[in-house]
């Protein structure tokens, strides 16, 4: 008697492999933004300076204009993050979903390398909440 046994941890180990395998695409292509299980948030600017914040501080995001640019302000317990683009609606939905792990700024000059649609970031602006404030009283 011979019975075949699926063990579910195979399972899971196999699907790890694939996401893995399907996430590296076109070595050369221009990171905007990854996404996955996270439990923090890398900033890149345009500089190469990173930051991090944990989402055990993430508070709340927004999605608007901010004149003629597209903005995603996220709102973490002691910073504010401010970040400037093209097509974020897409950035957005992964921070709302907890999956976004980290988001680089990038020379506009390399915008027309993407397809059109694709997001997109010019600009990632950190603020410590203490600063804002001090400059919000002192005006």
């Amino acid at each position: 008697m011979n019975q075949n046994y699926k063990f579910k941890s195979l399972d899971i180990a196999k699907n790890g492999q694939e996401k893995k395998e399907t996430k590296t695409g076109d070595p050369n292509a221009l990171t905007v933004f990854e996404t996955g299980e996270t439990k923090t948030i890398d900033f890149i600017s345009l500089d190469g300076t990173r930051q991090n914040f944990t989402y055990a501080h993430y508070l709340t995001g927004w999605l608007g204009k901010d004149g003629e640019d597209r903005v995603i302000k996220i709102f973490f317990a002691t910073h504010l993050v401010t970040i400037k683009g093209y097509c974020l609606d897409e950035i957005y939905n992964h921070l709302a979903t907890l999956s976004l792990k980290m988001v680089k700024a990038n020379d506009e000059r390399y915008l027309k390398t993407l397809d059109e649609g694709k997001p997109f970031v010019t600009d990632i602006k950190i603020t410590w909440k203490k600063e804002q404030g001090e400059i919000e009283n002192n005006e």
